[in-house]
């Protein structure tokens, strides 16, 4: 749902931006960086929910190997 109202305003930016780098560049950076921070986050979300009050049933414990 989300798509519908920001890729168009996505792409009306790209159009509109004169960086020294190109006009697509800047955004694919952005839009990689959002993405690596977003999947950190799920896959570290019951470690996170643990440390915000979630129940200790669905708490795993992390050890390096």
């Amino acid at each position: 749902m989300m798509c519908r109202k920001v890729l168009p305003c996505v792409r009306i930016w790209s159009d509109k931006c004169s960086s020294k780098y190109g006009r697509r560049r800047p955004f694919i950076l952005a839009g990689s960086l959002m993405i690596s921070v977003a999947v950190t986050i799920i896959g570290f979300s019951a470690d996170i929910g643990y440390l915000l009050g979630d129940a200790d049933e669905h708490h795993r414990n992390i050890k390096g190997t």
